[in-house]
């Protein structure tokens, strides 16, 4: 029995290559595209695309924020710890977790010895993590016994900004902060105590005034991944203090006796 539909001798027809792909028929009109017709395209190369550090590329140490109060240290923990997808230990949320009662009213209640019991203890329990994101307020790593344990075991880094930036900060957050003049008080001592640690010059600093809460990500992750310094925004130790410029003493006032010019005889 003959076939019923022979093989043709005809070969397809193939359009030059571009760059985007090869088709050989237009299949979307079944008139004028022949039997045999199909659509296929050819891939164009892969472009290598470039990713930041992730959380297999960190080192086996923690990332230790600290800082004074205002200064963001706790958005900025929580945002590294989402992008990356590791543990975050927020040691003041721990504390108030753990006794029911606000720092403020911890101290109130029984006192600095027994805030700076509860901090250490978390420190403690920050040292046996690793890769992990650790927020400290900054009087606690005032104490040696708190400073020894972290340093240890992560990379400290204390973030800092202008104080008229912090205040800004804090009002921008919440500006019950300013209404309630206790509730403002404390937050004041509170903030006085914590800039200590500004002026440890052990420490790796900082600078967030001018920079978006992006940059500060990008640039603490990437410190955490190399152990280097990234940009001159980080500095050891407190800034210099700004001094005006010295100007000469003109006048009356002139250490110097005034000179006259000699007159001719």
């Amino acid at each position: 029995m003959p076939d019923e539909f022979p093989p043709s001798t005809e070969q397809p027809s193939i359009p030059e290559m571009d760059d985007g792909g090869v088709t050989v028929a237009d299949t979307q009109n079944p008139d004028t595209a022949p039997d045999s017709a199909f659509e296929w395209t050819v891939p164009t190369p892969l472009v290598e695309l470039q990713r930041g550090p992730s959380r297999f590329d960190l080192p086996d140490r923690n990332l230790i924020l600290t800082g004074f109060l205002g200064v963001g240290k706790t958005t900025i923990a929580r945002r590294i710890a989402r992008q990356l997808g590791v543990d975050l230990l927020d040691i003041d949320d721990e504390i108030e977790l753990r006794e029911v009662l606000s720092i403020a009213k911890i101290r109130e209640l029984y006192g600095d010895s027994r805030l700076k019991s509860l901090e250490h203890d978390l420190c403690r329990r920050a040292a046996l993590m690793r890769r992990s994101v650790i927020d400290v307020p900054g009087a606690a790593l005032t104490d040696s016994r708190n400073f020894d344990l972290l340093t240890a075991t992560g990379y400290v880094v204390v973030l800092t900004c202008e104080l008229g930036e912090a205040l800004r900060r804090m009002h921008q957050k919440s500006e019950l902060h300013y209404r309630d003049r206790v509730t403002r008080g404390r937050m004041l001592g509170r903030m006085r105590r914590e800039h200590e640690v500004v002026s440890d010059a052990r420490l790796l600093q900082l600078d967030t005034t001018h920079l978006t809460i992006d940059e500060e990500v990008d640039l603490l992750i990437r410190y955490w991944a190399t152990g280097e310094p990234p940009g001159s925004l980080f500095r050891y130790g407190p800034r210099e203090p700004l001094r005006a410029p010295q100007r000469p003493v003109v006048g009356l006032t002139s250490s110097a006796p005034p000179t006259f010019p000699k007159l001719k005889k």
